[in-house]
C-alpha cells in the first residue's frame, strides 16, 4: 500500500451542513482517513470529521477514488435549507459520500455548492458560492 502525504488535514466549513446522518455545526474540522484505502484497489474508505474548535464527531464510509485535486476540498449539495457534504478530495483521492453523490448524480433537483477547501497552513478563511 502506497503512502500519502498526510493522513489528516484541516479545512474551515463557514457554514451548518450534514455529513453521513449527523448535523454538524459551522467550524474547523479535522479531516482523518481511517483506512488508508487505495484507489484502484480499494472501492470504500472510511473518514472522521472531527470538529477542532467546535464538539462534533462523525465517521463515514465513502466510496474512494481518484481525483487531480489536491484539496482539501469539500463539495456539497442543496437539499431543501441543508447543505449535504457530498465529496470530499484530498492529497489526488476522491471520498463519495454515497447518498448524496447518488441524488446528485441522479439530478433530483439539488444545487451543488462551490468548494470549501482551507489547508491547516493557510490562515485566510474559506468561501462559498452556488455554481
Amino acid at each position: 500500500m502506497e503512502a500519502r502525504a498526510a493522513e489528516s488535514v484541516t479545512v474551515k466549513v463557514p457554514f451548518a451542513f450534514t455529513a453521513g446522518n449527523r448535523l454538524l455545526p459551522a467550524g474547523t474540522y479535522r479531516i482523518e482517513l481511517l483506512t488508508k484505502g487505495q484507489p484502484g484497489v480499494d472501492e470504500l474508505e472510511v473518514i472522521a470529521l472531527r470538529g477542532v474548535d467546535v464538539r462534533s464527531y462523525t465517521a463515514i464510509i465513502t466510496r474512494l477514488g481518484s481525483s487531480p485535486a489536491q484539496g482539501p476540498v469539500m463539495n456539497f449539495v442543496q437539499q431543501g435549507d441543508k447543505s449535504v457534504l457530498a465529496e470530499v478530495l484530498i492529497n489526488g483521492h476522491s471520498f463519495a459520500l454515497s447518498t448524496a453523490r447518488t441524488d446528485y448524480a441522479a439530478g433530483s433537483g439539488r444545487v451543488r455548492l462551490g468548494a470549501i477547501s482551507q489547508p491547516a497552513s493557510s490562515p485566510s478563511s474559506a468561501t462559498a458560492g452556488h455554481d
